[in-house]
């Protein structure tokens, strides 16, 4: 019992001695006994304050500094970004000039790319100009747009670009039916085949930069080879030799033919001048305009043709379209050739 209350005593000591002690600031001042020392109790108060306020701008500036550290990371890492996307627009601008579309199709997409490119200057000039986090804010905002309309616009060329690769495969498929039908061969099938395609190319405009598109893609892919199919069977019925010359040509104009033909066929819509003795068949109903026809003789026509010959002569085009010629019976055939204007195609 008098151990525990001799250890008590001594706690008791420790703290008075700890509580009496003075602060950090107070421990070089001697103690005044006898009475309170407020005027050194004030100058101590006073040298607390004062570290207090020092050590608070401290922080304050040191968090200050951080920020603005922080503000200027932000800033580079969007003009980082500008940079990257005037990169991407450029690289993208020279794959649009490269592909094989419209000059229409390429024309409107440069112009985008233009727009989009402006919008990156001026966004540039924001970020540079912005000095706070709200303004900052705003600038992050509009990239998010740009950046969306650089990716959608991607999107609508790449589908521009295959409609147009799908025309360009029908048109060749309709050259094939021409030739088909010159020989002799029923191609009924392969015309509503033709038909089913065209309508499909047609309504797969509307679906251009739009999720659908993949799916009505590959809908048109098997129409197409359904239809390459029926064209190897045709083929197997008939297959045209070229004795002499040839030419294919699609002329929105006028067009003069003349020469000694084994078979000619003009196919669309317009006035056709052509000897009545050497037509073979002719098919005028609503829709289907045709003249088939051999011989040595002058054809001319204004509207827009589709006009087929083999033999040797001459074909004379005036308006806007595009030809393929075989010269000789072994000679190769050349790709599709634009005009415009005027254009004079020999052959045989």
């Amino acid at each position: 019992m008098k151990t525990r209350l001799g250890l008590l005593g001594i706690l008791l000591v420790m703290l008075v001695a700890v509580a009496s002690a003075a602060p950090p600031w107070q421990q070089n001042e001697k103690p005044q006994i006898g009475k309170p020392d407020f005027e050194n109790a004030d100058r101590n108060f006073q040298k607390a304050k004062d570290w207090f306020d020092k050590t608070k701008k401290n922080v304050e500036e040191i968090k200050n500094q951080a920020e603005e550290k922080r503000f200027e990371a932000w800033k580079k890492h969007l003009q980082a970004w500008v940079e990257m996307a005037k990169r991407w627009v450029e690289r993208v601008q020279t794959r649009v000039e490269n592909m094989n579309v419209g000059n229409d199709t390429k024309e409107r997409l440069i112009v985008k790319l233009q727009e989009i490119r402006n919008n990156l200057t001026e966004i540039e000039n924001e970020i540079n100009a912005s000095q706070n986090y709200t303004e900052l804010r705003e600038v992050a905002t509009e990239i998010k747009g740009v950046w969306g309309e650089l990716r959608q616009e991607m999107r609508s060329a790449a589908h521009e670009y295959a409609v147009e690769k799908y025309e360009h495969i029908l048109e060749r498929l309709i050259q094939v039916r021409d030739r088909l039908e010159v020989a002799g061969v029923n191609v009924s099938e392969l015309n509503a085949k033709i038909e089913e395609i065209n309508e499909s190319v047609e309504e797969l405009k509307n679906y251009t930069g739009t999720p659908e598109f993949a799916e009505k893609v590959g809908e048109i892919n098997q129409l197409f080879r359904e239809a390459f199919e029926i064209v190897k069977e045709l083929a197997r019925e008939a297959r045209p030799e070229y004795h002499t010359g040839f030419v294919y040509a699609y002329v929105n104009g006028s067009f003069e033919l003349s020469g000694n033909f084994t078979s000619v066929q003009i196919k669309g819509d317009g006035d056709v001048t052509i000897p009545e003795e050497v037509i073979v068949t002719k098919v005028d109903t609503p829709g289907v305009k045709m003249i088939v026809a051999k011989g040595n003789f002058t054809a001319t026509g204004e509207g827009e043709f589709r006009v087929l010959a083999h033999g040797s002569g001459e074909l004379i085009l005036n308006g806007e379209g595009y030809y393929r010629v075989k010269q000789t019976p072994t000679g190769p055939m050349t790709e599709e050739i634009e005009f415009e204007g005027n254009e004079t195609v020999t052959f045989g």
